[in-house]
């Protein structure tokens, strides 16, 4: 499938998020005004809201609105192509796009059926709250220069103490007849023309008289430009109108006038997002559902994008998902790290690691949420950062690792003397948040009121899946210190590894229950509460022949685990198990008390394929596969292979989303690394690729120019057989549960 067609193949009418890996992203959760021209509903500069955007009115000869009426919509990555009918035999097509220069751009074409010509008026305007009186949100420097508004907006975000500032810009591809900016005591903030003073001022041929003379006053600031259009008899008329974001208000009217001057501005979208996708390993397969997923996901990875290089962010990384989640999160970056690690160029990967450390805590933890020009306060979430090293098996870099081992060690080091105050190898979580898994059994086993809304120090429980972490960001430690000769390092992590597995197999395993468990430190007794974390020993080395059974016991029976979309975070046996986003009787906006996150199916999927590869054990692989398919499936919109989807978490039993949170497209699981690693069958190993594709139910899967080591891999299967390619060389032939090994020096 060449670039240009992806965006086709991935084409639906009910989608409306555009972006351009850049500061500026519209995914507005719940948006109110989409069925109408321009960009009302709010957009995100950065994590900041700009809201609204702006709109656009029709004029007829007497300066009164035209009506239009919304008919259809046809969304793909590089933009939204919406057609109106409009009053007076007008139609409207209007292409939005986000320029890759941070624009919002309405590219619209005006089409006349009538015999005789039409001079109209179009009015491009919007209203932005200002108080500067509250110093949270408001305006300053409003100018008109050039045809364009230009302004500064002040805001504030949520909890943060930062200011922050970044400019605007206002305006269109056609010159302005008149402008005018007015300040307006509070009102509605809609786009509706009679509500605005341009109604009345129109009537005297103009929209007023340019800037007021008092606009840093507290109220609602319209701005509104005018143009002159005419539309010949059976013909039709363009304009494109953009409002730009960016550090200040000169840069935005910048990037406004270089993309307003291109001829095809909708254009500069389209060959950003085909260029993007051309880098990526190209990839089609005989099942619908993973070969769109598979595109899907990398549209995603690149709509949360931010090239770095300002502020807090000196590396490109991924933010976990649309509204206050676009911001680099600890607890999601290490899902960026495996997926993009498949890219031609690593630095979105090492970014995704690289910025945390840049801006980590003097205690050597780090920070969960990194924000433009600073750090949550209080947030952290546990992560396996020892994805570093997947990231190094593809791109081997000295420097990276160096830059990781540096940071990592300190991070490991605040462990071992905050979160292991008995030296037991096994770690602390001390709140519910820091998990990323808020509202679950397994923390009120330990302290009734756990479930409160705070982060700090709230109770002790030493979690598996934090300890898993910690004992695989050890390994990984020292590893990195003895390929750089730090012999001395390296045994302290070997033996703090050691420690860690002494302590799982011995304090968290549960012969009786076959299963591992959270550790109570206050009485060293396991809890007993069962929730999917405890399988995360199986994707590690942590485990032997004799926790097997229990894994496929425990895993697989449909009264715990194996509900029809599986694996809900906690087992249907628990007393707190609920399926449908409640606790205690509350809807919730994320449970773990029942639900499927992509997150913990990310996870559980890890850990049955490396158990099938590490025991070789084919029901492991058979379940592997199907697992990977079924969760895959979960994820598209009531079966249907055109409409894939990303959300929160989903119901168990009816495989329906939390779209009541109105967060899609959220980057919070890896599903890319799934398909390469076992659909594709490309395993990186350190000195080296093992090619070993599990048995999915395909009949035919293709994938090429898959980077490993600087060299290009490609595999391309039929039934049962598969052949790999090496720079476009046949290396090898071979069946399913037949691998191939290939060694790749560095």
């Amino acid at each position: 499938m060449n670039p240009s067609a992806i965006l086709n193949h991935l084409a639906r009418p009910d989608k409306w998020y555009l972006g351009g890996a850049g500061r500026l992203v519209f995914t507005p959760p719940f948006p109110v005004w989409l069925d109408g021209l321009g960009f009302w509903d709010k957009a995100s500069y950065y994590h900041l809201d700009l809201e609204p955007g702006f709109t656009i009115t029709l004029l007829n000869e007497d300066n009164r609105e035209i009506a239009y009426r919304f008919e259809d919509r046809v969304w793909r990555p590089d933009g939204l192509t919406q057609r109106y009918r409009a009053g007076d035999g007008l139609r409207l097509i209007e292409q939005k796009t986000v320029d890759p220069d941070d624009v919002l751009l309405s590219a619209l074409t005006i089409e006349n059926a009538e015999d005789r010509p039409r001079a109209l008026r179009l009015a491009v305007w919007t209203v932005q709250p200002s108080y500067p009186s509250k110093e949270t949100d408001y305006l300053t420097d409003v100018t008109c220069e050039a045809g364009a508004f230009r302004f500064v907006r002040h805001t504030r975000y949520r909890n943060d103490p930062h200011a922050y500032t970044f400019g605007c810009a206002l305006g269109m591809s056609r010159s302005v007849a008149s402008f005018a900016a007015v300040l307006s005591q509070g009102s509605v903030v809609q786009p509706r023309w009679r509500y605005t003073p341009f109604y009345e001022s129109i009537d005297t041929g103009a929209l007023g008289d340019g800037l007021p003379a008092n606009p840093d006053g507290d109220g609602l600031l319209y701005l509104g430009l005018l143009a002159e259009i005419t539309v010949p008899p059976h013909g039709e008329a363009a304009i494109c109108v953009g409002l730009a974001a960016a550090p200040s208000a000169e840069a935005a009217a910048v990037r406004l006038r270089h993309a307003l001057d291109d001829d095809d501005a909708p254009a500069r979208s389209t060959r950003a997002w085909v260029k993007y996708f051309d880098t990526l390993p190209a990839f089609s397969c005989s099942d619908p559902f993973i070969e769109r997923y598979y595109w899907y996901r990398w549209y995603g990875l690149r709509l949360f994008s931010l090239r770095g290089g300002e502020g807090g962010y000196r590396h490109p990384a991924v933010c976990e998902g649309p509204d206050y989640f676009r911001v680099p999160i600890t607890y999601s970056a290490q899902c960026h790290m495996l997926e993009t690690r498949w890219m031609q160029n690593p630095a979105i990967a090492q970014g995704s690691l690289l910025n945390f450390i840049d801006n980590q805590n003097d205690d050597g933890s780090l920070a969960g949420h990194l924000y433009l020009h600073g750090r949550h306060a209080e947030s952290f979430y546990h992560a396996n950062w020892a994805h570093a090293w997947a990231i190094h098996q593809i791109h081997p870099d000295e420097a990276f690792l160096k830059k990781a081992y540096d940071g990592l060690s300190a991070y490991a080091r605040y462990f071992d003397h905050a979160r292991d105050r008995e030296g037991s190898g096994l770690y602390d979580i001390l709140n519910q948040y820091e998990t990323g898994q808020e509202y679950m059994h397994r923390y009120v086993a330990v302290e009734e009121h756990a479930d409160d809304a705070y982060w700090g120090d709230v109770f002790r429980l030493k979690g598996i899946d934090v300890t898993v972490y910690l004992y695989e960001i050890k390994k990984m430690l020292a590893r990195i210190a003895r390929r750089f000769g730090r012999e001395v390092e390296a045994a302290e992590w070997e033996q703090g590894a050691v420690r860690t597995r002494r302590a799982v197999q011995e304090q968290m395993w549960d012969p009786d229950a076959a299963m591992f468990f959270d550790v109570d430190p206050r009485t060293g007794a396991r809890t007993g509460v069962k929730a999917a974390v405890c399988f995360y020993p199986y994707f590690t080395d942590l485990v032997d022949e004799r926790h097997l059974p229990g894994f496929k016991k425990n895993l697989l029976d449909p009264n715990t685990f194996c509900t029809p979309y599986p694996v809900p975070s906690s087992s249907r046996d628990d007393v707190f198990f609920n399926a449908w986003a409640q606790w205690k009787g509350q809807r919730m906006k994320c449970p773990w008390n029942g639900r499927v996150w992509p997150m913990v199916n990310s996870h559980i999927a890890e850990a049955l394929a490396q158990a099938a590869l590490r025991f070789e054990d084919a029901t492991l692989r058979q379940k592997a596969a199907a697992f990977i398919t079924t969760f895959i499936r979960m994820m598209f919109e009531d079966g249907d292979p055109e409409q894939p989807n990303c959300f929160e978490h989903y119901n168990p039993f009816t495989g329906k989303a939390s779209r009541y949170r109105g967060i899609d497209d959220y980057q919070h699981s890896w599903v890319v690394e799934l398909i390469v690693k076992y659909a594709a069958g490309l395993q990186p190993r350190d000195d080296g690729v093992v090619v070993d594709p599990f048995p999915f139910d395909l009949e035919n899967l293709h994938i090429d120019n898959v980077p490993v080591r600087g060299r290009r891999l490609g595999v391309k299967r039929t039934g049962d057989q598969f052949t790999v390619w090496l720079d476009g060389i046949n290396v090898a032939t071979s069946s399913i549960d037949t691998p191939v090994f290939l060694s790749i020096d560095e």
